[in-house]
Parts: C-alpha cells; structure tokens; sequence
C-alpha cells in the first residue's frame, strides 16, 4: 500500500517501517475507558470486580503495570493521547465544560490526521471531551481532527449511562438511544467494521467508552444478570462506590468482549494492534490501591492506571511490563510502526515504546511529566523507577486561574507556585532550579 506524505505537518514518510516480515500495515484499535483505577480489573488485582473479557486480553498480550494518563483528568488526557503532546502545550490544562469555547486546536494533529493521509479509514465511538459541544461551529469538531466517521458525546452520556439522548453521528443529533452507552458505542463499532468502511485499507478505531465515570444508572437500570454477581448495594455505603460501580465497570468488561469478538469474526485479530488504557485514575475511593491519590490529584493515584496491549507476533501472550510509558507515546509508537513521522514542526514529548514490546527500556531525553494547576502537589515527573512532586504554593498563597482560556482557547495565565514552564530550553517543562527542589515521594505512601 501506497504511503502518503504528512504535507505541512511533517517530513513524510520514515523509509524504515518496522513491522516485521509481513508488510501489511496494521490495523489499530484504541479503547478508553473514562475514570477506570488502576485496581479495578481483575487482571490488575481486584477482588471484586469480574472483568473476564480484559483479563483474556492481558492473557493474549502485554500487561503494562507502569502505563500513565497522560492527565489527572479527562481533557488533558485525551490531549496526550491523540498528540503525542503535553496538553500545556496545546492550552488543554483541564475539564472542558459544557459549551465551552475551549477546544483542541485546529493547528494541533492528532495521530487520526496523520493516519488518515498514509491511507487509513478512521473511526471515533464514544466520549469525545476535547470541546464542549458536538453541534457548535466555533470549535473543532472530530472531522476536523482526522475521523472520517465518529458517533459520539462532547462531554459526558446524559443523563447517565443508560438510555442516553446526547449522541451526535457525524454533526447529526441522534436524539434518546436505547440501552448502555458501552454497549451503544460498541454497536457502532462493529457496524463500520463490518458495513461502513473500506475494507481495501487499513483501519485506525477509537473507542472511548464513558464508564465508570458518574452518573451511573440505577440499580435497577443496570443488567439483572450483572447486578447479580453483586452484593446489595445497601450494604456497601455509598451507593456509587459499591455495585453499582462493579456492575458499570463489567458492563463496560462485556462491551469490549463483544468488539474483541467481532474483530475476531471478521478475520482482523492477527494484524490489529489492540490497546485497552484509562484516561486517569478512579474518582472512587479504593479502585487505586496500592497507590496513593485519585482523580485529579497528579499522585500515581490520579495519573497510573491499567494498560493492555495485544498484538500477535509483536507482544508476548501473558507478558508484564513495568517500564513506564505513557499517552504522548502513542502517537509516536503509531507513526514508528507504519512508516511516519510525527510532525517536526513543533515539540513532540512522547516517544516510541516500541523497544518495550522487545523487552528492551525505552530511551527518554526528557522525564514523563504531569502538571495540573488545581491540587497539592501541582507537578509530577518520572524519570527512572520513582515518581516525583513538585509542591504548588498552599492554597491562598496565590489565585488560581479558573478563568484559564480566552474565546479562542489560548492560555491567558494562571498561578503556578514553584513551578516556571519553559518547554522550549528544559523539555519537560521545568527550569533546573525548581527540578531540584523536587520531593520524592513513594509512589504507595
């Protein structure tokens, strides 16, 4: 297949395309989930959530036990993922709200973008969270961003999870679905795999599932069969830290089993990369153990979360890694594997993690770095086998900006204690100065 340059955005096409013998170009399938802790599947340790279809992808694949968010929370995060970028730079510093002016910058390019002119079909199912509203011209829309087809929700399923009414399919409202928001992005999924795309080329998926995140459907909306494996929610306390977050989070689990089965069907399991992460950590207490903190907080709680990868041939079935990799690397392992550049006309602060799955350490020339400007600490590195922080001032000390973005969704200023971003002389964002004052700190404790 012909490969086809990146135009203004890059250099074009890299000569070396290191994907073995079989030159096809693969396929890839990204799932996401929204808010999934790093405990909370079974293959990650947990006791009471039953994730069968996840655990029989960690079995077939690689289980990363050090794969980082690349935020605390939702917007930045799937920032990272789509850019290979620190979302600082692309002015995503947090939740974007519901009609927000803020969006992901037309002159940002997403791995979508890059795909789509190398010759792929492109598709986007589920939680698109990089602007506040799916029918408004003043933002970016996913077209704009590479997807030829997407269905999706700006923000959040409303009013939960079940029976939602805010879908958009290709700029066009799709008014009250029935049934669960996984289950319903998975629908669509499958459908262009099987009818809607072209089949004579290559294809890149991105399935963003809104689970576990609030608002969860009633107990008595969820499936009677997964509500079962629970014990009464009654007796657990707060009724969304209990069963019906298990329930959600199965649900999700079955969702995937039914994509997973479906590639299978269709003969595209053995060349499609399959990638299963979460956008941060849990808002529930208890999904994060062993690790301190949670969502929005920039401890391993808040930014380390549960990573699979399977990809016959390349990953080796029942494998753990714990090298650390992280959303900005997607990208660039994307463009290594078929043959592309990332763009050289701006930072890129990912890397291919490519020599993780031939089980060599990935080579870094700045640390892996969080920054969110609302909690204690503000600022977190990794660089190595232990996490840093780097401390805000207390709050009161100075204002935090809430008012962050201008109509155009540039960075207007905000407060930021000790720490002084200066991407272009230090990388990661850092001067060396406050990298020297930064505290480790146990990544449990």
């Amino acid at each position: 297949m012909a490969l086809y340059g990146c135009g203004a955005y890059g250099e074009g096409v890299n000569e070396s395309m290191p994907v073995g013998a079989d030159q096809r170009q693969p396929n890839f399938v990204i799932m996401l989930a929204d808010d999934l802790g790093y405990s909370d599947l079974g293959c990650f340790g947990s006791a009471m959530i039953q994730t069968p279809h996840l655990d029989q992808l960690a079995e077939e694949g690689i289980r990363l036990t050090a794969s980082y968010a690349g935020s605390a929370l939702c917007s930045p995060s799937r920032t990272a993922l789509l850019t290979g970028r620190n979302p600082n730079r692309a002015g995503i510093y947090s939740y974007i709200a519901p009609d927000s002016p803020v969006h992901l910058r037309s002159d940002e390019v997403s791995i979508a973008t890059l795909l789509k002119q190398a010759g792929y079909e492109t598709c986007l199912t589920g939680k698109w969270h990089l602007n506040g509203s799916l029918v408004s011209t003043r933002v970016t829309q996913p077209n704009d961003h590479g997807f030829d087809y997407w269905f999706s929700t700006a923000i959040n399923a409303e009013p939960t999870h079940y029976n939602p009414k805010n879908f958009v399919r290709n700029g066009a409202p799709t008014g009250q679905l029935s049934g669960y928001s996984s289950h319903l992005v998975v629908d669509e999924a499958t459908d262009w795999l099987e009818n809607i795309r072209d089949k004579g080329k290559p294809f890149f998926l991105y399935v963003p599932f809104h689970e576990p995140h609030r608002l969860l459907p009633a107990a008595d909306e969820m499936p009677a069969d997964i509500m079962a494996m629970y014990p009464d929610e009654s007796s657990i306390g707060w009724p969304e830290s209990g069963s019906r977050y298990y329930a959600t989070v199965s649900n999700m689990d079955r969702a995937t089993g039914r994509l997973l089965a479906k590639l299978d069907e269709l003969d595209l399991s053995e060349n499609t990369l399959v990638m299963f992460l979460s956008d941060n950590g849990s808002w529930r207490d208890g999904s994060q153990v062993p690790l301190r903190g949670k969502k929005t907080q920039v401890y391993e709680g808040g930014i380390r979360t549960p990573g699979i990868i399977r990809w016959p041939g390349h990953t080796q079935a029942g494998s753990v890694s714990d090298e650390p990799i992280c959303f900005v690397d997607f990208a660039p392992t994307i463009c290594q594997i078929v043959g592309l550049q990332m763009p050289s006309n701006r930072p890129i602060d990912g890397v291919s993690f490519l020599p993780m799955l031939q089980g060599k350490p990935i080579v870094r020339k700045a640390p892996l770095f969080w920054y969110f400007y609302k909690p204690h600490p503000e600022c977190t590195l990794r660089q190595g086998e232990r996490p840093g922080n780097i401390p805000g001032r207390e709050r009161g000390d100075h204002e935090h900006r809430e008012d962050q973005h201008n109509p155009r969704g540039h960075h207007v200023g905000m407060a930021m204690g000790f720490v002084a971003i200066d991407y272009e002389k230090d990388g990661c964002g850092l001067s060396a100065r406050n990298a020297a004052r930064m505290r480790y700190t146990s990544p449990v404790h």
